[in-house]
């Protein structure tokens, strides 16, 4: 299977990308397409004579990481991005792996793939860790204002990617919300929640708190994505505090430091557990064709494990099963408008 991988997206390129490139190839039948400088990603490959299926493609531009996304994607028609996205148009390549500007992604994405048919909005999807494995959130920040419907499409999209591409059996769906209670949340909130219960082909679990979702109460779930990226974000920067005061707190004293090589171990499990580099990516889910989006500041492993994701995407003809679901929420709605009619009918009567 032949991915592109846009070589000169991420705050370090080309280098953790080759990189990548080269330990997917010998841990998978991938045969990875880096689309950027030719000269440049030829002279980098030759650090690695080991390694499996690896062509170049030439790109002349690179679309920065503050570069306005819609002018980038408008005016560089040969960037790496927009390359890499060409060939996934035309067939040549079965997905786009790319670290680079996140809208630029989006936006391009949509311009050169399109949605996939009845999907209004396409939405970025993150993999977390949970006390009881892994959770699919999404939307995570390309679409701040949503309606019922796309919120609703968020659901069926993530239980697709769930099941088919992180192979979760049966995934339960969570509702992010300020309580458990059904009536919780603004107008829309109380409508998607009213929707997905009465969706019996979904196995809808209510509303999730944060706390409920980091128990591992859910395997998927949904919000806008405002709310997205302020949880992602905030969980981040809590993370990263939490870890900055361990370590002050092990380097006060010398059983402190004791204590902590005697938890080496165990600590260096806990971080590989949380690592982002250590799940495949954030896929956009909604376009017509596989598009992983990795954080600008991802490592080699990062990207590995991202073309390695895409390839398990496809594989599993994820955009078939999304599209089936997306159909399967259509007759839901039909249905519910019918019966919503039938008890309008019969009050009036």
């Amino acid at each position: 299977m032949r991915i592109a991988l846009d070589a000169m997206g991420s705050d370090n390129a080309p280098d953790v990308e080759v990189e990548g490139a080269v330990q997917a190839s010998l841990r998978d039948d991938v045969h990875v397409v880096l689309v950027g400088d030719e000269a440049l990603l030829t002279e980098r490959l030759k650090a690695y004579p080991r390694r499996g299926q690896i062509s170049v493609h030439h790109a002349s531009e690179a679309i920065g990481m503050h570069e306005s996304p819609v002018s980038a994607v408008r005016n560089k028609r040969d960037s790496s991005l927009m390359s890499a996205m060409r060939l996934a148009k035309e067939g040549e390549v079965a997905a786009v792996v790319s670290a680079g500007n996140t809208g630029a992604v989006m936006v391009g994405a949509r311009t050169v793939l399109g949605p996939i048919k009845g999907v209004a909005r396409s939405a970025i999807s993150q993999t977390l860790p949970t006390a009881g494995g892994k959770v699919v959130m999404l939307d995570l920040g390309a679409n701040v204002d949503c309606t019922t419907r796309q919120l609703c499409e968020f659901a069926e999209m993530g239980v697709a990617y769930s099941r088919y591409a992180l192979g979760t059996e049966h995934p339960r769906v969570g509702l992010l919300n300020i309580g458990e209670e059904g009536q919780k949340g603004g107008a829309v909130m109380r409508e998607v929640h009213r929707n997905l219960s009465d969706a019996k082909h979904l196995n809808f679990v209510g509303n999730v708190e944060p706390r409920a979702l980091y128990e591992g109460r859910a395997d998927v779930v949904v919000c806008d994505g405002f709310i997205g990226n302020l949880f992602l974000k905030t969980s981040e920067a809590a993370a990263m505090f939490m870890g900055k005061m361990l370590r002050e707190q092990f380097e006060r004293s010398s059983m402190s430091k004791l204590g902590a090589m005697l938890a080496h171990k165990a600590l260096r499990e806990l971080k590989a557990r949380v690592d982002p580099n250590e799940h495949p990516g954030a896929p956009l889910l909604g376009i017509n064709g596989v598009v992983i989006i990795l954080h600008g500041a991802s490592t080699a492993r990062g990207v590995e494990n991202a073309l390695i994701g895409a390839k398990v995407a496809v594989d599993n003809q994820l955009n078939s099963r999304i599209r089936e679901n997306i159909q399967r929420l259509r007759q839901h709605e039909i249905e519910m408008l019918m019966r919503e009619n039938e008890e309008a009918g019969g009050e009036t009567s």
